[in-house]
């Protein structure tokens, strides 16, 4: 096995093959933390996989977000060690935007020796949320949350990967709508107008494990 460098990133699958129906899981919850702490992904069964602190969260259909059984398998995964390089707070009170947050990560001024356009970032982001647009379901149904109090892990995926692994940002979001809610929600992250009070940590991935799903139902989806 190969020994899991911080930042390295362990995927399973391609992005371009769940979108075009791939389903087939063959890596566990409980294999996740073997090669990583933090991470996303898609479970079989269609539900949205966040990685934190190396628990693994299943975001249902409707948006509720529970542990993950050791058992469920995964289509597609992006998990690594996460340690972040730069850790950026902001004065308090203050807010960043989605587009804000894209700029930051691609900046080498912002961020010397880590941002730029051409590799994968992981960073995790600790917040209030404002107006969230969220994806679930294989991207199939949205929902808008107004407010969430909670963390986001994800990737900055550089344009010549985005087949390969997502979107430019391509990070799930977990948390609670109010301080007094009990149930946690989640989803896939589209875009969000601000988030107030962010602690953001940002690493740089050095190596990019890539594996590859085996089977008939591999072998049939159609790629290019």
């Amino acid at each position: 096995m190969v020994a899991s460098i911080p930042n390295d990133i362990f995927q399973f699958s391609t992005w371009t093959a769940v979108q075009k129906g791939f389903s087939t899981g063959q890596p566990r919850a409980a294999d996740l933390t073997s090669h990583g702490t933090d991470g996303i992904g898609v479970f079989e069964h269609g539900y949205l996989m966040l990685l934190l602190n190396r628990q693994a969260y299943a975001i249902s259909h409707a948006g509720n977000a529970t542990p993950a059984m050791a058992n469920d398998r995964l289509c597609f995964a992006m998990v690594t060690v996460f340690q972040p390089l730069r850790l950026i707070e902001i004065a308090r009170g203050t807010s960043m935007s989605y587009t804000g947050l894209e700029e930051l990560l691609a900046s080498t001024e912002a961020l010397p020796a880590v941002g730029g356009m051409n590799s994968i970032l992981p960073f995790k982001i600790k917040g209030i949320f404002t107006n969230v647009n969220l994806l679930l379901k294989n991207s199939t149904q949205k929902r808008q949350v107004k407010r969430m109090k909670g963390t986001l892990f994800g990737y900055r995926v550089p344009a010549w990967m985005e087949s390969i692994s997502g979107p430019k940002l391509h990070c799930h979001l977990m948390g609670v709508e109010s301080d007094n809610d009990d149930l946690t929600t989640g989803g896939r992250v589209e875009s969000f107008e601000a988030v107030v009070d962010p602690h953001i940590g940002v690493g740089k991935c050095g190596r990019f494990h890539l594996g590859f799903p085996q089977g008939e139902a591999w072998e049939s989806v159609a790629l290019a």
